[in-house]
């Protein structure tokens, strides 16, 4: 059957040699033309582009990724096009639905369809934080049904081929319609661009991070009051680990935040969670709060700077602080859920339980130990350390009150979450019984 759209690929590169197989490779059955400007590589991007059969062009590099791929564009032939970067693609299942989701969007009138950005590794396996990027962490399913954290977005990257629609922006560039409003449908839940580009080794050898501050820095002059830039200049050093650099960049991005920033504003939060993190390394305790502080203000559902709080004075063995954040970062999630985006909080809620029961062990508050264990246990009983605890919160007990549960009605309580007839089990509680010093219980065992 001919054909509705004729959607082009573009993309601009520099030094690719290593995505670029694959980058004109995913799509190429539903590509009606390849376009390929290249910026100046030095290695065998071109040969290779050549090879594969894409239309090459050049294009000399002014630092102005939104110049470059406006003159990409301006190549392209098809009704639709595809702009994906070279360490960019969608799975095959995805790229199946391209072309009906498109044809669908064009018959409803929309200049751009959205879809979801996920980091993944060479191998789409699910990548831990290692970037210091201000995205997002949601759960993900991969297609063989596993799951796991990632981190992710969205992005605009499949849009109609006219004139008036363009990029702007030196870095960090964004789709604009010229004239009316740019109408996008949402496709997120259907379309996922897989993006291998942030890896450590891949930022240590195209040295992203000083790129991006060399071209937000032009920006800024263009732009000097515009906080996102400034959160992008933040990014940027964080990335480097230049932490005091990262941290000017934020506070001066938070004293231009607009007052009526949404509460669920990605960005906003994420500026003050960095800070966080940037004054908990840098042991700051005054500027931490500080930083709390602001940052609650904007955001009172984010349960993820309570976490962190929380997380800082657990390190330091303050256990009273430490639990009150601990317990309202968990309330916060309870309370407000999906409509909050306290997204590090929902990926580390183990490791935030594992705190409180500890903290509340240290604290004495031995009832509370056993509740939250308990919560814990209910969900991974295979938790020893988070056993061993409880355990030593009921020795404690039984030494300091006379009507404290007995080593035998603590066998029978454990029976909720153990069956002990296996002796797996069985040497499972015996040797978190041991490490926590419970005599009368190993007796038993």
């Amino acid at each position: 059957m001919e054909r509705k759209i004729r959607l082009s690929q573009c993309m601009i590169v520099k030094n690719e040699e290593k995505n670029i197989q694959r980058a004109l490779s995913w799509g190429k059955d539903i590509f009606w033309e390849q376009i390929v400007v290249d910026t100046g590589s030095t290695d065998n991007t071109v040969a290779m582009v050549k090879e594969l059969g894409a239309a090459l062009f050049s294009f000399s590099w002014i630092d102005d990724f939104a110049a470059a791929k406006n003159y990409a564009m301006a190549q392209a032939q098809g009704d639709w096009i595809a702009f994906l970067d070279a360490d960019e693609y969608f799975s095959p299942e995805d790229t199946d639905k391209l072309l009906p989701i498109l044809e669908e969007a064009e018959a409803a009138g929309y200049h751009a369809v959205m879809a979801s950005w996920v980091q993944v590794d060479g191998s789409e396996d699910i990548l831990s934080d290692k970037t210091g990027q201000g995205l997002n962490w949601q759960m993900t399913v991969k297609a063989d049904g596993s799951r796991g954290m990632s981190l992710t977005g969205t992005q605009i990257r499949l849009f109609r081929n006219q004139p008036d629609l363009c990029y702007r922006g030196r870095v960090h560039e964004k789709l604009y319609l010229e004239r009316g409003q740019l109408r996008i449908v949402d496709k997120s839940q259907e379309l996922s661009i897989l993006h291998t580009g942030y890896t450590p080794e891949e930022l240590k050898e195209k040295n992203k991070a000083e790129r991006n501050i060399l071209l937000v820095k032009k920006e800024l002059e263009d732009h000097p009051e515009d906080y996102k830039l400034m959160t992008y200049l933040g990014d940027a050093y964080f990335q480097e680990k230049k932490l005091e650099e990262a941290a000017g960049w934020y506070q001066k991005a938070t004293r231009r935040l607009p007052e009526n920033l949404r509460e669920d504003s990605l960005m906003g939060a994420l500026i003050f969670k960095h800070l966080l993190v940037i004054y908990t390394d840098l042991d700051q305790e005054k500027k931490l709060l500080s930083s709390y502080r602001e940052g609650i203000r904007h955001f009172p559902k984010e349960a993820d700077f309570d976490f962190l709080m929380g997380r800082f004075y657990a390190e330091k063995e303050r256990w009273p602080e430490a639990a009150q954040y601990l317990q309202k970062a968990l309330g916060q999630l309870e309370r407000y859920g999906s409509d909050g985006i306290s997204v590090l909080l929902a990926r580390s809620l183990i490791e935030a339980w594992e705190l409180l029961v500890v903290c509340h062990y240290e604290n004495g508050n031995l009832e509370a130990c056993v509740s939250s264990a308990v919560t814990l246990l209910k969900a991974d009983p295979w938790r020893i350390d988070t056993l061993k605890t409880m355990l030593r919160a009921f020795k404690a007990d039984e030494q300091r009150r006379k009507n404290a549960a007995s080593p035998v009605q603590v066998l029978t309580f454990l029976q909720n979450f153990y069956d002990f007839r296996a002796e797996q089990t069985m040497a499972f509680v015996r040797e978190a019984a041991r490490a926590g010093e419970y005599e009368g219980l190993v007796k038993l065992l």
